[in-house]
């Protein structure tokens, strides 16, 4: 079901169409809002590059994030930089950027933040141990 390489070191990043459905969008949406939420906080940052995938993957993400009880800004398609940057502006606890930075068209991912430190190595494996276990919140 969900493809445990896609998780890397510093980000989520696979196929668009074969790695990154819209049940993975959705899952991966669930367990970053419920890494948010058990952290003490919800109100969440969503971006997207110019990808044809990011619409699709934004629509299944946020399905996911929202069903955990967080909050979403959508800042609409930008440049990871801006993203960044707009988490601290607009005071959020998080963020999630829909992007595969430098990878080819085929390919799709995502950065996420907490506050504006990066979520990388064990961080982002606690992420797919959440959808290992269907260890989700509702709200």
């Amino acid at each position: 079901m969900v493809n445990k390489f896609i998780f890397r070191q510093y980000d989520i990043r696979g196929i668009a169409e074969t790695d990154l459905t819209d049940e993975v969008a959705e899952l991966i949406g669930k367990a970053f809002g419920t890494y948010m939420i058990r952290e003490g906080k919800k109100d969440i940052i969503v971006g997207k590059d110019v990808r044809n995938s990011g619409p699709r993957i934004f629509k299944a993400l946020t399905k996911g994030i929202l069903s955990t009880g967080c909050n979403i800004t959508d800042i609409g398609t930008t440049a990871t930089p801006i993203f960044y940057w707009a988490i601290a502006y607009y005071k959020k606890d998080g963020g999630v950027m829909i992007t595969a930075s430098h990878n080819p068209p085929e390919y799709n991912g995502f950065k996420m933040c907490n506050g504006i430190e990066a979520i990388y190595g064990d961080q982002i494996m606690e992420l797919y141990h959440l959808i290992e276990k269907n260890d989700f919140i509702e709200g």
